[in-house]
């Protein structure tokens, strides 16, 4: 029974700290909202983010050819020689790769 009351005692003692650290560990690891799952959420959306910066600067580049081939047909014959590696009848094409 002594033992039992030295820890009552001191948890009586501590009571307001030892509230505040309980609760400071249940929102830093405990649930959706905790402070841990908070960071991974926001790493993800910085990600998230960056891959959609990516791929507007993707469609950005995209619409900008799509509108030189309408209006440019200089353009079609440097896209169609460029990346589909097409010619004209009196040329020859050489591709070289980097290894």
């Amino acid at each position: 029974m002594g033992h039992r009351h030295q820890v009552l005692s001191i948890l009586r003692k501590f009571k307001y700290p030892l509230t505040v650290l309980v609760f400071l560990l249940i929102i830093t690891f405990v649930g959706d909202g905790s402070l841990t799952e908070r960071y991974a959420h926001k790493k993800e959306i910085t990600s998230l983010k960056q891959e959609i910066n990516k791929y507007q600067k993707k469609f950005d580049e995209d619409k900008n050819t799509l509108n030189r081939l309408k209006n440019d047909p200089e353009a079609i014959k440097e896209v169609a020689r460029g990346k589909y590696y097409m010619k004209t009848e009196d040329e020859d094409i050489f591709v070289i790769k980097d290894e």
